[in-house]
């Protein structure tokens, strides 16, 4: 059970430091279609293979667009609303431009 919890834990700290990393705006975020979409991207990261590499891409120092390379929730972080106010623009031919 305490592998579990550490697993859950992890992913959830990398989840919010991706967040943090992206601007992503938390309370507005939930918002979004009622929460579902922040949902989904927290069980794309429960189940996300890619832990491992994105631990080390924060610890390389999380520069650049490299996330994009192995986070699978890269397009919905950009799709959901900034600190800054406004969602990054969509990337053409994915979900969240439609």
């Amino acid at each position: 059970m305490d592998a579990l919890c550490n697993a859950i834990d992890r992913r959830a700290g990398l989840m919010q430091k991706m967040m943090d990393r992206l601007d992503v705006d938390l309370e507005a975020s939930a918002l979004v279609a009622l929460g579902t979409k922040l949902g989904g991207a927290a069980r794309a990261c429960f189940f996300c293979r890619n832990a491992d590499e994105c631990q080390r891409w924060f610890e390389a120092g999380a520069a650049g667009a490299g996330y994009r390379q192995f986070c699978p929730n890269a397009e919905r972080f950009e799709a959901l609303p900034h600190r800054a106010g406004k969602p990054a623009a969509p990337m053409p031919g994915t979900w969240s431009d439609q």
